[in-house]
């Protein structure tokens, strides 16, 4: 075990606070900073290691995944990906899972607030780490200063990542010294250029080294993960560069220009060109034998894992409950596990997965359950004396008064159960996978294709390996930008990323009277605690 570990020793519960001082944190050490930092280990420890205590999280709505009412569930339930259904007299939960699906949200969202004051809270830790690092620098050499800085502005950099593509338009906020009161929003465009800015500057004193690996740089952010982070960027810039979103223009991403190391590339050029730069890293990354390996219950050595949050029974307090909110109770229980019984595919999904067809994607029964279910070879009896089977085609929003209402729809099989798993399973041995290589050849190959070359070598190494594995026969495509967008919507499944697609590949609303929903509504909450932020547009 790497020295990663020891930091929950020193940082305690540092995002339970009022939103009124997310930006003015104090240290939860116990004892002054002074009596503490005495040396650069120290300083470390303080202003870096214990800002991974907040990318994975135990409490609902904290965390980059992993729990509830934040960040993965306004990315993956405001998609048509997944979807969480009233069944009888649950999970209606004041119409939060309904106005996700159907896009009625308002300000008090309770996912919005919950992922701006957690992305915030980060940002406030990564600022005082900052201060903490000039403060005490008589203790670094000029290298360990250097290094410090970058990966805590690199964290801070990924943070704002998320904010530009929930919120939009947000404020950059670098400083402790910042008051509530003062702190004004940036256009998404300016946004844009500060986390690109960020990203190439720490770029240089960042490690070329794994993250997902046990050992000294397990789960923290390294050059690749920085790199993964600036191709998101770019895929993205047509998006994340236009400051109205709601009048159905933007930017040509072929006419868009960032300086990558010092050279002018255009955004799919910028994306190739850092998707070059992951494969030739000397982490030394290449695809999996079979995606299944991603997200074994011990999958530290997946080879093609960028940056994951590290789960450990023993050592981490992270939660994992996405595979617990959706498997039935009694089969989560014959598994010794338990369950809530409630997110599932969408129709679309299962329409994208082939479901039911000749041409179904040799995916689908490795990320999901469906129809029988099976324990140990053997089917699992209800306590009614029935046979538990999923309905994957009665899903529907409002189960209330089906006959389905406990059964429908397919559930969440990706992650490999664990039987070392604790709390109820939701603290398991599976470390939570964000970034991978799939995501980096698909991403590649869409930019090729934006770009007018062919991507097909990247697009059909993804989509052929689960085939080569398994033995089967799988369908020539070419790689066009819509067999790319279905490739990543069956790919990731369930990591998150669909909703970003859907924006990107123009999929998202139905007409030009719903283009504001392409960005969240900044919290009711954070603009009554500052009147200088202004609401997006279509929520005033």
């Amino acid at each position: 075990m790497g020295k990663r570990y020891i930091v929950f020793l020193v940082v305690g519960a540092i995002l339970a606070m009022p939103s009124c001082n997310f930006l003015n944190e104090e240290p939860h050490s116990g004892q002054p900073t002074e009596a503490v930092i005495t040396s650069a280990a120290a300083l470390r420890l303080q202003a870096v290691l214990s800002l991974y205590d907040l990318i994975g999280s135990d409490k609902d709505g904290k965390g980059l995944q992993g729990t509830y009412r934040g960040i993965y569930d306004l990315q993956t339930f405001a998609s048509n990906e997944a979807i969480i259904p009233v069944r009888g007299g649950d999970w209606y939960d004041g119409g939060l899972w309904v106005d996700l699906h159907e896009h009625t949200w308002a300000a008090d969202n309770e996912c919005c607030e919950n992922a701006w004051m957690y992305l915030y809270g980060l940002i406030g830790r990564c600022n005082r780490s900052l201060a903490l690092i000039a403060q005490y620098s008589q203790l670094l050499t000029d290298e360990q200063r250097t290094a410090y800085e970058a990966e805590v502005r690199a964290v801070r950099a990924m943070c704002y990542t998320y904010l530009l593509d929930l919120f939009a338009r947000v404020p950059i906020v670098t400083s402790t010294e910042t008051e509530v009161k003062d702190i004004a929003q940036s256009e998404r465009s300016e946004v844009f250029a500060f986390i690109w800015n960020e990203l190439q500057q720490s770029l240089p004193s960042l490690p070329d080294v794994r993250s997902n690996s046990r050992g000294e740089y397990y789960g923290r952010v390294t050059k690749p993960v920085a790199l993964f982070l600036l191709m998101k960027l770019a895929l993205n810039a047509e998006v994340w560069t236009d400051d109205d979103w709601t009048d159905g223009v933007r930017p040509d991403g072929k006419d868009i220009q960032l300086s990558c190391d010092g050279v002018s590339l255009n955004a799919w050029q910028a994306v190739v060109y850092y998707g070059d730069a992951i494969l030739n890293s000397e982490a030394n990354y290449w695809l999996c034998t079979s995606v299944r390996e991603c997200f074994a219950a011990y999958n530290e050595n997946a080879t093609e894992n960028i940056f994951t949050i590290p789960i450990d029974p023993i050592v981490y307090k992270n939660r994992f409950k996405n595979l617990f909110r959706s498997l039935h109770y009694q089969h989560a229980a014959a598994l010794g596990l338990g369950g809530e019984n409630g997110s599932c595919a969408t129709q679309e999904t299962l329409d994208v997965f082939g479901y039911g067809t000749n041409k179904q994607d040799c995916r689908f029964n490795l990320f999901f359950f469906s129809g029988m279910v099976k324990v140990n070879g053997e089917p699992l009896i209800l306590s009614s004396g029935d046979t538990l089977v999923y309905y994957p085609r009665e899903v529907q929003m409002v189960l209330t008064g089906s006959p389905y209402v406990a059964t429908a729809g397919a559930r969440m099989r990706k992650y490999e159960y664990d039987p070392a798993a604790i709390f109820d399973g939701q603290l398991q041995n599976n470390d939570i996978v964000l970034y991978r290589l799939a995501d980096v050849y698909l991403m590649m190959a869409e930019a090729k294709v934006r770009q007018g070359q062919s991507g097909q070598d990247e697009f059909d190494g993804v989509r052929i390996r689960e085939a080569l594995a398994l033995g089967v026969e799988v369908e020539a495509r070419v790689a066009t930008l819509e067999n790319i967008y279905y490739e990543r919507w069956i790919e990731l499944m369930w990591e998150g990323w669909h909703r970003q697609d859907m924006i990107r590949f123009d999929r998202y609303v139905e007409d030009a009277t719903d283009r504001y929903q392409k960005v969240f509504p900044i919290p009711q909450t954070a603009i009554q605690t500052n009147t200088r932020l202004q609401q997006n547009k279509g929520y005033e």
